[in-house]
């Protein structure tokens, strides 16, 4: 760190710039987007803003914007004409017009958690899902609800254009990277069966659109990489073929990894499980780089007109909501759409290098963030969650807060992560708690035998399932020192029968011999942070082995937070979160030997 912040960051201060952007969208002629507000405890607004305009909020501060459906939501408003739908954090729709309050959009309450909303031809569209299935519904004007598909499984980005209706649909016990259908049925004939267009057991297909020439455009790994093909009413073709995954395992409804130009050409996302970029292709298939500065690019691409929208970021920049002209020549530095929307100020960071071991018979790649002292330094083996995810070039104030004091920080994509293509994202099924712990091990002792490391001063640290990878690591005779797990899955099993719906099949899938992780086995110290409202991996595991670690007098500390969910997104929570970490390290880095 450099400049006036010299120094250690202050955790108050990185908790709240973690400001997020989700679910660009491009509707009525402008740009909308959900941002959260750390000044309101982290929640989510709509914002708006128009070419030449400055961007405002659309809904009020008491309003959070982002529903449960499937667990994580997505898919969270439509727009039209002069009102907008939303799906707030009760997972109900409420509808906004004119600048006036939100007011529910359904009529009769009912025990359903809505998402993926779309908005076409006048008709408003949702899913809506319980613990019995999914349905596709229509919401009227009046507040009916009208079911137009139901299944026992899911269902997913619903997309109608001239009378048909694409969907995607997936079985109970599968994930939707694992195994999707793509279905197509008549609208408004709700007696129609779908008619499947593609997608197997061994196909997973994701982000339908129609696209302005009237052909149903999506992704799909059938080849190994989720590549972009369309449907053209009799064949699918291949719209730009590559050994590269174009979009990313679907957590969240409403992704969209590319848009359609007035001009022609579209433009879509290309991600190696670290980097992404952004390419445009012709109808001859041509491809071009776009926006070659940015390093991270989230699943939202957009288009009004020839100008293109994205959520973007690089090694020293936040992501932000960033815009490309498409008729320029030569290559042009994506450009932030208006102020405060850019980055956040702050101090300079050193981008880290893009390393590479091996584990077992593959490569596994990482980045290395190192601190002003240089190497070696203590480490910090930071495990992402999913474990279905990846390991993004971008800055993360949450991690430069370790750099600033003076921690190296290692981020592992292992074995079981996305960007990488389907058999690589496929290889943890059943080896959960065994492969994602080899392979951060083993960037460990490389770390170590190479002088770059501290002895004794190697942690390592996770969320979710991340947290469970970081604990079975703890479980392990291996190079770590002590271990953090915030929200963490602690028993694979008792999860799986706890979890929503939509994961379930997952805890099912990675599951393998490590099992749950038990206090007896417990080697090293560990410090575990669990919010209380967690609805994703529930706080009562946690409270049962931080009781178990005391019963046998294994080291440990907890930090229980209370009313807090998993993601831990209010600022307090995040800098509570944050600080006992640091503090955690430290006093073990200041005892005697």
């Amino acid at each position: 760190m450099s400049g006036e912040y010299g120094g250690p960051l202050a955790a108050k201060w990185v908790a709240r710039k973690q400001v997020s952007h989700d679910e660009l969208l491009a509707a009525d002629g402008a740009l909308w987007w959900l941002q959260s507000d750390p000044d309101l405890g982290g929640i989510r607004r709509l914002m708006s803003t128009r070419p030449g305009a400055p961007a405002r909020a659309r809904t009020p501060p008491g309003v959070s914007v982002g529903g449960r459906l499937h667990a994580y939501g997505g898919g969270s408003f439509a727009v039209a004409a002069d009102t907008q739908w939303v799906v707030a954090e009760d997972s109900k729709v409420y509808r906004i017009r004119s600048g006036n309050e939100p007011e529910p959009a359904v009529a009769v309450a009912d025990g359903y958690r809505y998402g993926e909303l779309h908005h076409a031809a006048n008709v408003l569209l949702a899913v809506r899902g319980t613990d019995e299935g999914d349905q596709i519904v229509e919401i009227t004007p009046d507040g009916d609800v009208r079911v137009l598909v139901s299944s026992t499984g899911f269902l997913a980005a619903p997309q109608l254009h001239d009378g048909a209706l694409a969907y995607l649909e997936w079985a109970a016990d599968r994930m939707p990277w694992d195994s999707t259908r793509l279905m197509l049925t008549a609208w408004p004939d709700r007696t129609s069966p779908g008619r499947l267009l593609a997608g197997s057991d061994r196909e997973a297909v994701v982000q339908p659109l129609w696209g302005p020439d009237g052909q149903l455009y999506f992704m799909s790994d059938r080849t190994g990489w989720w590549n972009l093909y369309r449907w053209t009413g009799g064949t699918i073709e291949p719209v730009a073929p590559m050994d590269a995954d174009c979009a990313p395992a679907p957590w969240e409804g409403g992704y969209r990894s590319y848009a359609f130009t007035d001009s022609g050409p579209i433009v879509l996302t290309v991600h190696d499980g670290i980097g992404t970029e952004l390419v445009s292709v012709d109808r001859g298939g041509l491809l071009i780089r776009h926006a070659t500065d940015l390093t991270s690019i989230k699943p939202y691409v957009a288009a009004l007109g020839d100008d293109v929208f994205l959520i973007g970021s690089t090694p020293a920049s936040r992501p932000s909501v960033r815009m490309i002209d498409l008729g320029l020549p030569g290559e042009r530095p994506a450009l932030p759409i208006g102020p405060g929307i850019s980055g956040i100020p702050g101090p300079q960071v050193l981008p880290p290098t893009i390393r590479t071991v091996r584990s077992g018979e593959l490569s596994i790649r990482f980045l290395l963030h190192q601190p002003d002292g240089g190497l070696p330094a203590p480490l910090i083996v930071r495990v992402h969650p999913g474990p279905t995810d990846d390991v993004p070039l971008r800055l993360d104030w949450a991690v430069q807060f370790f750099v600033s004091c003076g921690f190296a920080v290692a981020e592992v994509a292992y074995r079981g992560s996305t960007g990488q293509g389907r058999v690589f994202r496929q290889s943890l099924h059943g080896h959960w708690g065994e492969y994602d712990v080899e392979d951060c091990a083993t960037v460990a002792r490389h770390l170590l035998e190479t002088g770059q490391a501290q002895r004794d001063a190697v942690f390592i640290a996770g969320a979710s399932a991340g947290g469970y990878t970081a604990l079975q690591a703890a479980c392990r005779q291996g190079p770590f020192t002590a271990a953090t797990a915030t929200s963490a899955i602690i028993d694979p099993a008792r999860w799986e029968k706890v979890v929503p719906r939509f994961q379930r099949p997952h805890a099912a899938i990675l599951s393998g011999p490590a099992g749950a992780v038990r206090a007896e086995a417990v080697r090293i110290p560990v410090l575990l942070i669990h919010g209380t409202a967690d609805e994703i991996a529930a706080v009562d595991d946690t409270r049962r082995l931080v009781k178990d670690l005391a019963t046998l007098g294994r080291p440990h500390r907890a930090l229980l937070l209370e009313g807090v969910g998993h993601y831990l997104s209010a600022p307090t929570a995040l800098e509570h979160a944050l600080l006992a970490e640091l503090d955690f390290y430290d006093s073990l880095m200041r005892r005697e030997p």
